[in-house]
């Protein structure tokens, strides 16, 4: 293991000043780094081999974790990351935590993580086994991590998002995923159209999640195990230009009490009613 002698204590160190670029979207777009902070995401990364560079620890846990950190990296990835002793002000500049666990990672970008203009046709090729789920325009980071959360308890490893979509590295996505992230194949696409046409030229339906007038109730749709469904953005919904392109639209009967339900929630419910179709 390779570990700082001394331990750094100044917020302008241009390490740290570096790593908490990584907060900001712009600043892992451009590194292509992010950030996992606390010990259950640092250790599913060392037991999912990500490419691991750094690893900080705050100065009163750095004695009584070293030795169990070591030992979890050690074997796990091709190149050990170096571990850095910070004060506890100074972690504070790279944590987004209000009550830090006292570990944070930098890792390099997944290339399971794939952006395309289009997705191609040797990509839907490869997903013609696979349960695939796509999310419009959706912007609150929890939700996408929670979203992918549930896809992968489902069996759904396969997630198509807009290119407006919040970012999958997001500190709130990659916390409300709980490692599962790690298990998922993504495509950020900017033509989001070619990506349902692709998918129906391979014979696949692809299903909205929607209201619209057309809709039909969840519970009275034979669903097969290969149909996709696209969960639109929080507030607006799935827009016409996108269902329109569709092969139908589907909605959850609920209580007259819920105005909706929560895209995460809704979600959950779509996963799990694919998961039955065998």
């Amino acid at each position: 293991m390779e570990i700082e002698n001394s331990v750094i204590r100044s917020r302008r160190n241009p390490l740290i000043v570096k790593t908490a670029a990584l907060l900001q979207r712009k600043g892992r777009a451009e590194a292509g780094r992010f950030l996992l902070e606390g010990e259950k995401l640092v250790r599913e990364a060392a037991a999912a081999r990500l490419p691991v560079e750094h690893v900080f620890l705050t100065e009163n846990r750095t004695a009584q974790h070293l030795a169990e950190w070591n030992a979890l990296f050690a074997g796990t990835v091709e190149k050990t990351p170096a571990f850095h002793v910070l004060s506890e002000d100074c972690f504070s500049k790279i944590s987004s935590e209000k009550a830090p666990q006292g570990v944070i990672a930098v890792v390099k970008y997944l290339d399971f993580f794939r952006r395309r203009t289009i997705i191609y046709d040797e990509d839907l090729q490869a997903l013609s086994r696979k349960r695939v789920i796509l999310l419009y325009d959706m912007q609150d980071p929890g939700n996408l991590g929670t979203i992918v959360r549930s896809a992968v308890a489902f069996g759904t490893n396969v997630v198509i998002l807009s290119a407006k979509c919040a970012d999958l590295y997001h500190p709130r996505a990659l916390r409300a995923a709980m490692g599962t992230l790690f298990h998922t194949d993504a495509y950020i696409v900017e033509d989001f159209f070619s990506a349902v046409r692709g998918l129906q030229k391979e014979g696949r339906r692809v299903l909205c999640a929607s209201l619209a007038k057309n809709a039909v109730r969840m519970d009275r749709f034979a669903l097969r195990r290969e149909d996709c469904i696209v969960i639109g953005n929080e507030g607006h919904g799935i827009p016409p230009e996108v269902t329109n392109i569709c092969d139908g639209s589907l909605y959850l009967p609920i209580s007259d009490c819920a105005e909706s339900l929560n895209a995460a929630a809704a979600a959950a419910v779509f996963l799990w009613e694919l998961q039955k179709c065998r």
